[in-house]
């Protein structure tokens, strides 16, 4: 199986070219093949221009009303992306992107989800993501709510109703979604938000996958904080039935300009038919054993 490595990082703002330049030569050390960013603050229609970065391919959603908000999906150049379908929030909360990577079907869905009335925004997205789906599904993003209280917020309350939790906790259920990180940390307590104003920690930031597909993921850490006040979430996928990359050597022709090369390849040659071009011995299989040999 092929491996893929994915990042969801609110990174509070994307403006300044600098910190995007040190953001993308962290994630390519750490060999991040596809991003999932939130809160860009990118203004509408008005995303930088990124094609001679290290992820040169970009899905962008960027607010009609507000800079405040934005999420983007960032693929690395050395990763081959054939997009099929894109759906882009014109509120700059959420992208769904559908394509075909390493003869698989993707959907990528990135959400910022609002730090009120979480259990209506998330209600309406799911079927919107159920009827747009195909193939292997990741949705990562901000949730801007702790799924289990208890685990997931250092003060061990949540910030929204019991029974908006408790629904949200149902739809998920009731999609099949996983959170892939508790899945693999079923009673651990670790956080992906520092609220300095209630002086708390909270996990935020999720990667939701099928059931059907959990057993595709692994190394799935909260990696360290350092350009916002979130942490970003990392984890590897396996892609399954993928195929890997074959190459044929080819001779490099360019130095067959030059005399003295030229000279050698000539005298090694005779020697090599003289040894070689044997009785029983198939021409084809000379001819192929030759080019080796140069």
């Amino acid at each position: 199986m092929a491996e893929l490595r994915l990042v969801t990082y609110n990174i509070r703002g994307l403006k300044s070219p600098i910190k995007r330049s040190q953001l993308f030569r962290q994630l390519h050390r750490n060999k991040v093949q596809v991003v999932f960013l939130q809160e860009t603050h990118y203004k509408h229609n008005k995303t930088p221009n990124l094609s001679r970065s290290l992820y040169n391919l970009w899905f962008h959603s960027t607010s009609e009303c507000s800079n405040k908000l934005g999420v983007s999906i960032g693929i690395h150049k050395n990763t081959a992306f054939t997009l099929k379908d894109i759906q882009v929030d014109p509120n700059g909360r959420f992208i769904l992107v559908k394509g075909e990577m390493e003869n698989q079907i993707f959907t990528w869905v990135n959400l910022y989800a609002p730090n009120t009335g979480q259990k209506k925004w998330i209600l309406d997205i799911l079927p919107k993501i159920e009827n747009f789906r195909e193939g292997i599904l990741i949705i990562a993003g901000d949730l801007n709510v702790s799924l289990n209280p208890t685990l997931d917020s250092s003060t061990g309350k949540s910030a929204i109703p019991r029974f908006a939790l408790l629904a949200i906790q149902n739809q998920l259920h009731y999609s099949g979604l996983i959170d892939a990180w508790r899945a693999t940390h079923p009673s651990t307590k670790d956080y992906t938000h520092f609220s300095a104003p209630h002086n708390s920690y909270h996990r935020l930031d999720y990667i939701l996958v099928p059931k059907s597909h959990i057993h595709l993921c692994k190394d799935i850490h909260i990696d360290s904080m350092i350009y916002s006040d979130h942490f970003p979430v990392s984890i590897t996928l396996q892609i399954p039935n993928s195929t890997t990359k074959t190459y044929t050597w080819r001779l490099n022709e360019t130095i067959l300009s030059k005399p003295e090369i030229k000279r050698k390849i000539s005298e090694r040659l005779c020697d090599f038919f003289t040894l070689n071009n044997v009785e029983n011995t198939s021409p084809h299989l000379l001819w192929e054993s030759h080019k080796a040999y140069v």
